[in-house]
């Protein structure tokens, strides 16, 4: 009786204090709880898709009501997440949102979307054109459509599910609550919520130019504080690819069927585009860091609460969910 009282005290020690500790929520909003979420439901939604035989639907998996439905309930859960995580944990809205950066943060941010778009629509293009002049496949893409839409609706349903949606959930989520619980270093900061933004996407063919988009999301959200900023960003690069869609725009790998096919204008103004773009974003993070060190000097005096980041400490993210969020990232990129 006495063994059997020792054996089962030694297994409710074990559990306590080594397998519940990693199964609970955390006393943190780690970076394993939100991979876990984010890419588990990711994984979920993505096995649901793909084995949906296509005769069980009233519409094409490539059509535009296909792709935003699909689009749609992966923005639900992010945002889904976003909420509950910010509410169970009480994380503090200028955490979350950030500071007020004024308009001037808000019209560079804009402005930023220039560059972006010429620098992640020249990578996507030349990226194209080597993968064609080494003769490799092009990479498959999981969520897309093909439809060309001319009509009001079709227009209106494209804008809201290609640019707006996710130029507000995906910041919210990415820039807003994962950049909060990070270390406040800018090299954990701007690349590792722009790996992990271009990781959600699950895009093989354009993860070049979302990991460019996301870097430069990232980057005004770090200089200028503010989440709604990298929003700004990226709806200046929405209307950048209007305005300058005539000059360059995103080359369409089905119209090419081999490097001699490929536009000798598309491929010039995709060089040309690309070095307007680096220089131009060398001169707008020159005016951006200017503006982060002002902030910086302002905290420093003032000692604000907004200076100061998420106590959480850096093992707090290396529980148990951080690798089963980077083994479900693996596993959303071999089924893609």
């Amino acid at each position: 009786m006495a063994k059997q009282k020792d054996f089962l005290s030694v297994i409710k020690s074990t559990w306590t204090d080594y397998i519940f500790p990693f199964l609970r929520l955390p006393k943190y909003p780690d970076l394993g709880l939100l991979l876990t979420t984010a890419f588990g439901f990711s994984f979920l939604i993505q096995t649901i898709w793909q084995n949906i035989p296509d005769e069980k639907l009233f519409f094409s998996k490539t059509s535009l009501i296909g792709y935003s439905i699909v689009t749609l309930v992966r923005l639900m859960v992010l945002l889904a997440i976003f909420v509950f995580t910010g509410e169970h944990f009480k994380i503090k809205e200028h955490h979350l949102w950030g500071r007020d950066p004024g308009l001037g943060g808000v019209f560079m941010s804009i402005l930023a979307g220039v560059p972006a778009m010429l620098i992640a629509t020249s990578v996507h293009n030349l990226f194209i054109f080597f993968e064609l002049q080494l003769e490799n496949p092009i990479p498959g893409r999981l969520y897309y459509y093909v439809t060309n839409e001319s009509s009001l609706f079709g227009v209106a349903l494209v804008f809201i599910i290609t640019i707006l949606l996710p130029a507000i959930v995906e910041e919210l989520f990415f820039r807003g609550l994962l950049f909060s619980i990070l270390p406040d270093k800018w090299w954990i900061r701007i690349p590792v919520p722009a790996l992990l933004s271009t990781l959600f996407a699950t895009n093989k063919l354009e993860f070049l130019m979302f990991l460019v988009i996301g870097l430069f999301a990232s980057g005004i959200r770090y200089f200028t504080g503010n989440v709604l900023c990298s929003c700004a960003m990226r709806l200046g690069l929405a209307c950048a690819s209007t305005l300058l869609e005539k000059v360059i725009s995103v080359q369409d790998p089905s119209s090419v069927q081999n490097s001699i096919d490929y536009s000798r204008t598309v491929l010039y103004a995709s060089y040309i585009s690309l070095g307007i773009g680096i220089v131009m974003m060398l001169v707008l993070f020159r005016q951006l860091r200017y503006f982060k060190y002002l902030q910086h000097n302002e905290d420093l005096h003032c000692n604000t609460e907004e200076a100061k980041p998420l106590a959480i400490p850096v093992f707090e993210h290396l529980r148990i969910g951080f690798f089963i969020g980077v083994a479900l990232i693996a596993l959303c990129w071999l089924r893609a």
